[in-house]
């Protein structure tokens, strides 16, 4: 059979196809693909520096991986200005690396970009934004002061629902006393019920409850749900419940019998906990303004919502995580005026976070005596 033109080359260009994907999959199986925890996840996930020319500044990189090797590589036009504390390490977990970016003297003031690659040896690999904003020196005759307004340890928290804080079952009343304590934040609380299921009673004498020592019922109550509500003054983080009945006076030789089935007592929450602090700014501080900063560590959080946290209604950061945290800002972004100022901290529902050391550092310039 003749040949077609051209059909050697198509021949060639499939087998040199074969050939790649055979490498590529040779490959694959050498190197093999990496796992999650040997992919970098790496905090923060960008940063932007104002630095001085000649002059150097430090962060933390927060690096949270298993690796055998782990790489930083520092790439961009800003390549050759920065530092690592550690290098080429073997990790299995969170590490802490401090980076460093040395600005040249003879540097143009503006914005330069670069970024930190980093890699590891399982084929992992995770890209930082680094922007620095190269400034001109402080004038000579002038000195920075920073003074700082201390907002405290605290928690937000935001909640809504009902919660079953203690179950009994097979109660034969005689006298029967329950402990239970509500773990809730007290402010949330609104209300709360107890629920008793009364499977049998000899129709002798009444059922009496108490809670916190008060009677909240006493009456012949019939088999059926017997709900009993209980007022936010009567809740307590530790509660007492005491199920007894009582002798009817002309049946003085009968026993008063009831038998239940299941006790519940429940709660009912609504409501959040925000930290909201006005703090005050001077005329000076304004007019000569540096830099702004918002500083706090997340001791630990509970559910999916993110912390919110804001300086005059102007979001500063919106996430979830703990850890250490300064948020820079700049005056205007954040509408900084003279007189009394706002900052908040907020969360969303079904979550709590846990919040120390947070503080407020306002740094401005002023001439040296």
């Amino acid at each position: 059979m003749p040949r077609l033109k051209g059909q050697g080359k198509l021949d060639e260009f499939a087998f040199v196809l074969l050939a790649g994907l055979v490498i590529i999959i040779v490959m694959l199986l050498i190197w093999g693909v990496p796992g999650p925890t040997e992919i970098p996840t790496v905090n923060p996930t960008s940063k932007t520096l104002s630095i001085e020319r000649g002059e150097s500044e430090d962060f933390i990189l927060e690096i949270n991986v298993t690796s055998k090797i782990v790489t930083l590589t520092a790439k961009g036009t800003i390549a050759d200005w920065i530092s690592f504390s550690d290098n080429d390490f073997e990790s299995y977990g969170l590490a802490n690396v401090e980076v460093t970016v040395k600005v040249p003297s003879g540097a143009d003031e503006r914005e330069h970009f670069g970024s930190i690659v980093v890699e590891s040896q399982e084929g992992g690999e995770v890209t930082v934004p680094l922007t620095i904003k190269v400034e001109e020196p402080t004038e000579e005759g002038m000195k920075e002061v920073s003074r700082t307004v201390y907002v405290g340890d605290f928690i937000v928290s935001y909640a809504e629902g009902t919660e079953v804080v203690k179950t009994e079952t097979g109660i034969e009343v005689g006298k029967t006393t329950i402990s239970a304590s509500i773990e809730r934040n007290m402010d949330l609380v609104t209300e709360g019920s107890l629920i008793l299921n009364v499977f049998y009673t000899n129709n002798v004498g009444n059922l009496v409850v108490k809670f916190n020592n008060e009677v909240v019922h006493d009456e012949s109550t019939m088999p059926g749900a017997l709900v009993i509500p209980l007022s936010k003054s009567q809740l307590k983080f530790y509660n007492v419940i005491e199920i007894s009945t009582s002798k009817p006076w002309w049946k003085f030789w009968a026993d008063s019998v009831y038998r239940i089935e299941k006790m519940e007592f429940r709660i009912s929450y609504f409501g959040d906990i925000e930290r909201e602090q006005t703090f005050e700014v001077y005329r000076d501080e304004l007019l000569n303004f540096k830099e702004g900063i918002v500083s706090f560590y997340v001791n630990s959080y509970e559910g999916a919502g993110s912390l919110k946290v804001e300086i005059n209604d102007y979001s500063l950061y919106e996430g979830r995580r703990r850890g250490s945290f300064e948020l820079s800002f700049d005056f205007a972004e954040v509408g900084l005026t003279r007189g009394l100022n706002t900052i908040s901290f907020s969360t969303e529902k079904e979550t709590s976070y846990e919040i120390e050391r947070a503080r407020i550092i306002i740094v401005h310039e002023e001439p040296e005596d």
